[in-house]
């Protein structure tokens, strides 16, 4: 015999659990209509009236159900006027990627791992069909870094660390593979200030000076519609930045999953959405 206590708990389960339910329909809708572009970028969305009477819910379900959404990157909540659709992508896709890399407790070389398996697509991809524009990118991107002495932060170098790596990946002209990239590039590069912060302006602009070369044959590859020679550069680039990492112990120890970690790979999901 069930007691009493027990039957007068199971329907209260059973309306969390379809509530529950209720609410993931309405992200699904939602979400279906915002990359369907039925709700554009920067378009203000119903309100959570209108909502609540089109699905035939409460407002703080609805409420629920718009939380979830600006949690995915999908929407921006400005208090006091309403939820808009972001223009900003790339925050959903960085923030389930920090959750995967943190959850499996990777390692700072598995991401560079994954970052030269990617390097390697976007620059045979590029020499295929390379075009003058995003060749003058990648070289005024080089060009900024030939000049890192007037770089005042290692902020300064370290963005035009990632100008190069962006124009890079930007020349294969694959919206998804350089939406990975540049955060894996970001993560990388963020990670290393972060182990090595005692390390001052000068540090950094030595430590980029030294890839100079290989990104100077990355470009040449591209340049001459060579894939081949495009991804042996590509090759040469990142294995001289493992060495770096294998070298030095407060870098090839790092996980994703270490707490001195986890507030830094945050501020890098969040700079996506800005």
């Amino acid at each position: 015999m069930v007691a009493p206590s027990l039957r007068r708990e199971a329907p209260v389960d059973s309306m969390k659990v379809r509530r529950v339910k209720v609410v993931e329909e309405i992200i699904e809708s939602l979400r279906q209509d915002i990359v369907t572009r039925k709700l554009a970028p920067g378009e203000r969305m119903p309100s959570e009236r209108e909502l609540s009477e089109r699905y035939g819910v409460s407002q703080p379900t609805v409420r629920e159900a718009i939380r979830a959404l600006e949690t995915l990157g999908l929407v921006d909540v400005v208090h006091g006027s309403g939820s808009y659709i972001s223009a900003q992508g790339d925050y959903g896709l960085a923030s389930a990627l920090q959750t995967l890399l943190q959850l499996q407790g990777v390692g700072i070389i598995e991401v560079l791992d994954v970052r030269q398996i990617l390097g390697r697509a976007s620059v045979e991809m590029a020499a295929s069909k390379p075009k003058l524009s995003d060749v003058q990118r990648i070289q005024d991107a080089i060009d900024r870094l030939d000049a890192l002495e007037d770089a005042k932060t290692v902020e300064e170098v370290t963005r035009r660390i990632i100008d190069f790596q962006r124009a890079v990946s930007a020349a294969a002209r694959n919206p998804l593979l350089h939406s990975l990239e540049v955060f894996l590039a970001t993560l990388l590069i963020e990670v290393q200030v972060t182990a090595l912060r005692s390390r001052g302006v000068r540090f950094w602009r030595t430590r980029a000076g030294e890839f100079q070369a290989d990104r100077c044959g990355i470009r040449d590859g591209i340049k001459m519609g060579s894939p081949k020679k495009a991804r042996a550069a590509m090759d040469q680039y990142f294995d001289d930045q493992r060495s770096r990492f294998l070298q030095d112990e407060a870098l090839r120890s790092l996980n994703l999953s270490d707490p001195r970690l986890i507030s830094m790979v945050t501020q890098i999901v969040r700079s996506f959405k800005n």
